[in-house]
């Protein structure tokens, strides 16, 4: 029987961070999550760091969690993350057939796709994901995969995820600062329609909105393949402020307030009333 293999993923928010470890025996059987630990965020703001020592500390503690839960020690990682630095551009590479018979390999898709790559991206910004939505072969469009096919000239439409690269050499520093290793990288957004999304959501077009504590994904997706991708700086902990503001209450029984009527959203009767005796304000 294969030795399983360990993954380990972290997901870093604003509000908290969590890190889930699972075995995996190969590449077609379900991951079997062996251990998982969510701790309250600090050190960040927004999603960015905003102090190095108390995000190490925060992170720190999330993996120590996993790690005795899962019995075993955790030296790389998945790191999933967003925030208001994360931007997308859709753009479009084009390349020569490279077999003298005209025969698409995937080397000729591969220099396609680092083609779409060659933008001018804005100051401090660096290409996280370069996604190929719809190839182009010798002017027929809509190719999904054209290996095997026969053309001259092929062509790609990529949809590139930007961030910025002080915060995300900020966010390596601090897990380089506690021997953790970067595997790669991901936009929670698609890590998220990867999980929730269908194939027919996907296909028939779908807007995947993921509301964090204090950020918002944005996630279009047209035709199987994201066409905007984006983050916006509000989250749920703005309705629990402007509650606090428009009822003049503390925070915390803002929040309570707002977990409260979550609950009682879907229940028939409702008439938006609720008594704040019962949750302890």
């Amino acid at each position: 029987m294969p030795h399983p293999k360990i993954i380990t993923c972290l997901d870093i928010g604003t509000s908290k961070i969590t890190t889930i470890v699972a075995n995996l025996v190969d590449a077609k059987s379900t991951p079997n999550v062996i251990g998982v630990s969510s701790t309250a965020a600090k050190g960040f703001k927004k999603g960015q760091i905003i102090n190095l020592e108390q995000a190490s500390a925060t992170i720190t503690e999330s993996i120590e969690s996993a790690e005795r839960m899962a019995s075993l020690e955790i030296n790389q990682i998945f790191v999933s993350l967003t925030a208001p630095h994360f931007e997308s551009i859709n753009s479009h590479g084009v390349t020569a057939i490279g077999n003298p018979n005209g025969e698409i390999s995937q080397d000729d898709i591969f220099r396609a796709v680092e083609a779409a790559k060659a933008i001018t991206l804005p100051p401090n910004k660096e290409i996280i994901h370069n996604i190929p939505r719809m190839f182009t072969v010798d002017g027929q469009d809509g190719v999904v995969d054209p290996i095997g096919m026969n053309g001259i000239r092929l062509e790609v439409d990529s949809h590139l995820i930007l961030a910025s690269t002080p915060a995300i050499r900020n966010l390596t520093k601090c897990l380089e600062d506690i021997n953790i290793k970067i595997i790669s990288l991901a936009y929670s957004g698609l890590t998220t329609a990867k999980a929730c999304l269908s194939e027919t959501e996907n296909e028939l077009g779908v807007a995947l909105i993921d509301i964090g504590g204090y950020n918002t994904n944005i996630t279009i997706f047209i035709d199987n393949s994201p066409a905007c991708s984006f983050c916006l700086p509000i989250g749920a902990n703005n309705i629990t402020a402007d509650l606090a503001i428009g009822l003049r209450l503390p925070l915390i029984d803002a929040e309570k307030i707002k977990i409260r009527l979550a609950q009682l959203v879907d229940k028939k009767g409702f008439n938006d009333e609720i008594d704040l005796s019962n949750i302890g304000i």
